[in-house]
Parts: structure tokens; C-alpha cells; sequence
């Protein structure tokens, strides 16, 4: 069940590289359950992985799946046979998008799966690869990472094909995708890159399938206690830092696991300051202008 929060999360109208061009949504996906910040996308996912791999084929092989320069080949137990007709990516780093909505605006959207992105637009030189789900709410989310536990999206940008979208390790670079921007209550555009850490900056949101009762802050952290997307509620008239949550154990949580003993598992629109009683779950995250 989809819960959809017109929250515009991430960071409010946050805009990064350029000017800001309307709401951006954020999607937290977990186990069939989503929650929609603005264009944040959170989800909790079955875990299904693919590696690279130079493994003979035979009989012994007989139905092993492998990636193979981007390509997924399937073993018929006497050689590899390629399954798609295309490679993973359906562009070319030399019409990357800007991001993934880029791509579906401009009519070049294959549907759900990796795709070239470029946020600067320039050379192509720095062109990256990076999953976009073209179908949850309208399509165009750019799915930065996916993660039982912990993740420092601040620096864990590179794609490896050993671990596909929707698997513990997926990483992308969602740092600089241009024009992002999410609807705060104050409405005033913000940057992402200055504001790892400081939850007052991006002020405060209104959340819609979640509990009414709160107004919401986003954090995203880059701190040895705390790492990645954190979206609660705002209490006690209390902006949470990374590593300090002002004694908030009321409101929804949506965050990765801390690094503290006392505060590791996956909270998913539950409080998640309790310690110890969060279990590790799959969750994904991706951005959206």
C-alpha cells in the first residue's frame, strides 16, 4: 500500500545546481509500503542480485544468471545467452539525461531500470549510471541508494552492477542532480550540497499519509553517528541534529541505521529512537524535481 505524503521532503524547495522549478518529491519505499516527501522515495524491496561474473557455463551452471558488461546473460547449461537484446542502460552516455525525470519529460523513458545521467549537462565525460523507477507516481524518481542498515550518501556514488537496484549496496550520485527542489512550509529555495547537517536550514513540512498531528523536519547527515535521509517529526520545538534527536520518542521516524548500538535498525513511519527495537529491513530512497 502506497502512503503518499505531499511532504515535499528532501529539502524543501531545494534546489541543486540551477534554479528552482517547481515541488521535488521524495520516495521512501519499504516492503511494498511507500511514503512520499515532496520527491523523496522511500521502499522497502525484495532482495534480488545479479553479479558480474566470468563464470564458465555447463551443466552444473544450468540456470545461473550474470551480469556481463551490462549485459544479463542466462546459462542454458552449454553457453551464455544474453536475455535482453539491449544492454542495461536503454541510453547512451552520450544522451545522458539530467536526471530521470529528464528523460521521461523528453519522451526517451523505457520504462523502470538503470539509465546515463549527466547533471551538468556538459562533456558526458562524467556521466554516471543510476536506476530510475519511471512508474511509481507518475515516474522520473533517480533512486539513490538501497540499504538494510547504514549508507553515507555523501560519498557512496558509484553504481556497481554487482549489486542491482533494489539490493543492499545500490548506490548512485544524487549529490548534484540539477534543479531539485522540495516544497517546505516557508517556501523558500535551499541548496542541498550546504546543508548536510543542519535540519533547521531546510525548515519545516507538511506531511500527508502520516500522522497530521506533526509538522516534519528532513536532516541529511553525513556524521560519524548517524548517515543519510532522516525525515521525523518536529517536537518540543526542537530541530534534531545528526547526532542528537531531542529526546523525540513520539513522532514517525523514516531513517537508515545509526551506527550506535543502541539505535541500529530501519525505521519506517514508526518512532524510531526506542532503542533495540528496530529490526533490519530494505529501504530505498530516490529524488524527484
Amino acid at each position: 500500500m502506497l502512503l503518499k505524503l505531499a511532504f515535499v521532503l528532501f529539502l524543501a524547495t531545494l534546489s541543486l545546481k540551477g534554479a528552482v522549478c517547481g515541488p521535488v518529491n521524495v520516495l521512501f519505499e519499504s516492503n511494498g509500503q511507500s511514503l512520499k516527501l515532496g520527491e523523496i522515495k522511500l521502499g522497502e524491496l525484495q532482495e534480488v542480485r545479479v553479479k558480474e561474473s566470468t563464470t564458465t557455463c555447463n551443466l552444473g551452471n544450468k540456470g545461473l544468471l550474470r551480469m556481463r558488461e551490462l549485459h544479463l546473460e542466462f546459462c542454458d547449461g552449454k553457453s551464455w545467452v544474453q536475455l535482453l537484446d539491449q544492454k542495461v542502460a536503454p541510453n547512451v552516455r552520450e544522451k545522458a539525461g539530467t536526471d530521470c525525470l529528464d528523460i521521461k519529460k523528453r519522451g526517451r523513458s523505457q520504462g523502470d531500470g538503470m539509465y546515463w545521467l549527466d547533471p551538468d549537462a556538459g562533456s558526458h565525460s562524467n556521466a554516471f549510471l543510476a536506476y530510475c523507477d519511471m512508474t511509481s507516481y507518475n515516474g522520473g524518481w533517480t533512486m539513490c541508494y538501497t540499504t538494510d542498515e547504514y549508507v553515507k550518501p555523501k560519498t557512496e556514488v558509484t553504481y556497481s552492477a554487482q549489486f542491482p537496484y533494489g539490493t543492499d549496496g545500490y548506490r548512485t550520485n544524487c549529490n548534484n542532480i540539477p534543479k531539485v527542489s522540495f516544497k517546505r512550509q516557508t517556501k523558500t529555495p535551499i541548496t542541498a550540497a550546504p546543508n548536510y547537517g543542519n535540519a533547521a536550514r531546510t525548515g519545516l513540512w507538511d506531511g500527508v499519509g502520516t500522522n497530521n498531528a506533526y509538522s516534519y523536519q528532513l536532516l541529511i547527515c553525513d556524521h560519524s553517528f548517524y548517515s543519510g535521509f532522516f525525515v521525523s517529526g518536529y517536537t518540543a520545538s526542537c530541530y534534531k541534529q545528526c547526532n542528537s534527536w531531542c529526546s523525540d520518542k513520539a513522532s514517525p521516524y523514516f531513517r537508515t541505521a545509526s551506527t550506535n548500538a543502541a539505535y541500529k535498525g530501519v525505521a519506517f513511519n514508526t518512532n524510531g529512537h526506542q532503542p533495540n527495537i528496530l529490526s533490519n529491513r530494505l529501504i530505498s530512497v530516490g529524488v524527484r524535481r
